[in-house]
């Protein structure tokens, strides 16, 4: 990858080249972009590089072909930075023409663009107080409201994610299939973690097998969210400022729940009571990693063997053969060990275990 971004390190070349040599064609420049190591002393040829004319060594890099230096040119004269004249030959152009002649049009575009989404958002946050002021009022003649409707249950999510200022707590047992993880739930935390909200959540340990939570919860720790772990959990429970409580309640689709909004004082004391004893229990996200990471790099010999074998593309009945030991148990380490490392194939696993180091043979010790 060059430094230039989009510019190869041969059309750089070809650019200086350019500028020391201007008004020649492209084969004029292939000698020039040739690589010497060190330069050839005096009295070298300057095409073989050696004293009397030979040949040079076999290992030497080769230079630049015609064809290579044409599409170099292809490319800064796309990007403005050189002009072929009527007899093919090339001029450099300063680098803040080609910027103003070359770019200019696109910072026009791009900048009316971004004038226009500005204009779309102001008119979208424009409706912000509205919104809330009838959400506010929906509620404000109980302590506790019910919402059935999946649709609104997501709005009234986004809705108390965006009211919140201080502090969201949140609970969520089991492991969360991604289908309700990319809902409602995973945009409110989201969203209320990126805007700098205190966020702490409660999590089992069963949720980290799934890919797509472990995803979720980097992302949601990489926002600034505090993230711990516990062997069992209560229900599912959102806390709002520690004055809204945001509890799933059943309906009568077995697959959907509804979302109870819960206001009354000791209801919402008790829940963020029973959160705060949960959390002093639980372990944190890095130390329940980093355990997981050393409970990973464990393996037997016997699973070492297997992972080393299956990376050099074996087959369970080889493996089996070579071990002495069933098809069966070959099996049950292999799933076993995709499973522990969120492999979906063999090949997969065996590229994990390869990059993991966990096809080396571990090391033992001998008792006397």
């Amino acid at each position: 990858m060059s430094d230039f971004g989009e510019l190869a390190d041969l059309d750089v070349a070809l650019y200086r080249a350019i500028l020391v040599k201007p008004n020649h064609g492209v084969s004029d420049f292939v000698d020039a972009l040739s690589p010497r190591p060190d330069g050839p002393p005096d009295g070298r040829d300057a095409r073989s590089g050696t004293a009397d004319g030979s040949e040079p060594g076999g290992d030497e890099p080769a230079g630049p072909s015609v064809d290579d230096l044409e599409k170099a040119v292809a490319r800064l004269t796309a990007m403005g930075l050189v002009r072929v004249g009527v007899d093919d030959t090339l001029l450099a152009v300063s680098p803040m023409l080609a910027e103003a002649t070359v770019l200019g049009a696109e910072d026009l575009e791009l900048g009316a663009r971004r004038a226009a989404i500005e204009q779309r958002r102001d008119a979208i946050r424009r409706l912000v107080p509205d919104w809330n002021a009838a959400l506010t009022a929906v509620g404000s003649d109980g302590v506790v409201d019910v919402v059935s409707d999946q649709t609104a249950i997501a709005n009234v999510l986004m809705h108390y994610a965006d009211r919140c200022e201080q502090e969201l707590l949140s609970v969520a047992p089991g492991r969360l299939p991604s289908s309700r993880i990319d809902g409602r739930t995973r945009v409110a935390n989201v969203y209320s973690a990126r805007r700098g909200i205190k966020t702490r959540a409660l999590y089992q340990h069963s949720a980290l097998r799934d890919r797509a939570t472990r995803a979720y919860l980097n992302e949601l720790a990489a926002n600034g969210a505090r993230i711990r772990f516990s062997t069992s959990l209560p229900g599912r429970s959102l806390v709002v400022d520690r004055q809204v409580a945001l509890l799933p309640i059943p309906t009568e689709d077995p697959g959907r729940h509804g979302l109870a909004v819960v206001r009354e004082p000791n209801v919402v004391a008790w829940v963020v009571a029973t959160f705060e004893q949960l959390w002093a229990e639980a372990a944190p996200l890095e130390e329940v990693i980093n355990k997981q990471h050393q409970d990973d790099t464990e393996l037997d010999q016997t699973r070492a063997a297997i992972l080393r074998l299956m990376a050099e593309g074996e087959k369970d009945e080889a493996i089996s053969r070579r071990l002495s030991i069933s098809v069966r148990t070959c099996r049950r380490h292999i799933a076993d060990y995709m499973a522990q490392v969120g492999a979906t194939s063999r090949f997969q696993a065996g590229v994990i275990a390869a990059r993991a180091g966990h096809t080396d043979t571990p090391t033992t010790t001998n008792f006397r």
